[in-house]
């Protein structure tokens, strides 16, 4: 693999900020591919342009990958491409700001078992409820 690559260090709060508009942008400009491509045409093509997009910032040299690097790859990139694919055919039939809701609740549950200060279980509980709000159903439970 090529050494010169440097990591670029972003501050946390830019980089999830960055990171909410890559997803959020990502999906309302796919949403906007379906009637073209449909949910599995888009997602191929999202995950194509990816894919080149990585091989010509980072160049790796793919030669030098052993065996057993590529069965630990393989099946990473299969699951990535499926969850991918799931995603797009979720939020062709549901409201987008749902989809990206939902998709968002894995990490955070993550994110929130690792952690140890009652401040971050007040932010949870916070996007607890407002994706309680967001999902159908839910507002006739909590008004």
């Amino acid at each position: 693999m090529s050494t010169n690559n440097k990591l670029i260090n972003i501050p946390p709060l830019p980089a999830v900020l960055l990171s909410i508009i890559s997803v959020q942008g990502g999906a309302a400009i796919a949403k906007g591919l379906f009637p073209a491509l449909g949910a599995t045409g888009t997602a191929s093509l999202r995950i194509g342009l990816s894919a080149i997009i990585l091989l010509g910032a980072y160049r790796p040299n793919l030669k030098m990958l052993t065996a057993k690097q590529w069965k630990a790859v393989i099946p990473y990139g299969i699951s990535l491409g499926l969850m991918n694919v799931i995603f797009y055919m979720a939020i062709e039939r549901i409201p987008l700001g749902l989809g990206v809701t939902l998709e968002f609740i894995g990490p955070l549950l993550l994110a929130v078992r690792g952690s140890k200060r009652v401040l971050d279980f007040f932010w949870v509980l916070l996007a607890a409820i407002g994706i309680a709000f967001i999902a159908p159903g839910m507002k006739r439970v909590l008004i």
